[in-house]
């Protein structure tokens, strides 16, 4: 992949007119087989660093990183340094395995309408994104700072693989769940749980990962509150070991479990409403604790 991305860059920056000739439905081929990694994208980060290092890439860089423009420079900041070694002070703060990201990102955008149209759309869809339910929110009522809107809609648009790290011992992170469906084509969601930061960024490239099948009881009861989990592919990701798995179902029939049962049944005075998405979401919520009463 990276063989075909530097193939890319080298193209766009001798011939951009090139570019523009070759027809939108096979430069989108081409874009995902060179936007495509096991490596997830952390968003939340790029973001973190814009607001680090204020005044570093001018006002063309700042949207060529996921949005709208930053704070304005001083022609002294200006002349200081080139576009490349704008460019190389924020690669180099971000955490090793997001810089391919920051690249593709900047090939995408660097050249003819054409190719950042079908670059953006293959970028958001190819890309596995790592998204907290925190910064999800932000993205739902678009308050998310740093990102403009062309963006985010395309975000929203495209966006077809999320890691979700969610925390078992904050049950009350699990009801957001269903917002996830904030992006119209999303097509896989992993929820990972008891992941040190590092191990986020590398997602199921960390070592120590595991990956679980969804348990049942977890599916039905985030269907009951509005999960589409019969067109997602979804998993557990968790690190450690056989053991540790063991510690997760358990801490998740303790908190989790109980936590969303409260939130899917409507209380007798109507305080508590469901989000239940289809009947069958309803009887699979029914089945699920009857189950777990025997």
């Amino acid at each position: 992949m990276q063989q075909i991305s530097n193939k890319m860059q080298q193209t766009s920056d001798t011939s951009p007119s090139a570019m523009s000739l070759i027809p939108g439905e096979l430069l989108f081929i081409i874009l995902c087989h060179a936007m495509r990694s096991d490596m997830p994208v952390h968003l939340e980060h790029f973001l973190q660093i814009r607001r680090r290092l204020p005044g570093i890439l001018n006002e063309h860089e700042e949207e060529n990183v996921f949005g709208s423009s930053g704070p304005a420079r001083t022609e002294e900041s200006i002349s200081e340094s080139s576009a490349a070694a704008r460019s190389e002070i924020f690669l180099d703060q971000l955490q090793v395995g997001q810089r391919e990201h920051f690249r593709d990102w900047l090939l995408i955008n660097s050249t003819c309408r054409n190719f950042r149209t079908w670059g953006k759309k293959a970028f958001f869809s190819e890309k596995i994104f790592v998204i907290r339910p925190p910064f999800l929110k932000n993205l739902c009522e678009e308050s998310a700072k740093g990102i403009g809107a062309e963006n985010l809609a395309a975000a929203r648009a495209y966006i077809r693989h999320v890691i979700a790290p969610l925390n078992v011992c904050l049950a009350s992170r699990f009801i957001n769940v269903p917002r996830y469906h904030t992006f119209q084509n999303l097509r896989s969601l992993s929820l990972q749980t008891g992941c040190p930061d590092k191990d986020i960024f590398l997602g199921a490239n960390s070592p120590t990962m595991k990956r679980y099948p969804l348990p049942k009881t977890l599916s039905a009861l985030l269907r009951a509150i509005g999960l589409q989990t019969d067109q997602l592919q979804m998993e557990v990701q968790y690190h450690n070991d056989d053991k540790e798995h063991q510690v997760l179902m358990k801490l998740l029939a303790d908190t989790v479990y109980p936590y969303l049962r409260i939130f899917s049944v409507r209380d007798a005075k109507g305080r508590i409403t469901p989000s239940v998405d289809t009947a069958q979401g309803s009887r699979e919520f029914e089945h699920v604790m009857l189950e777990d009463n025997h």
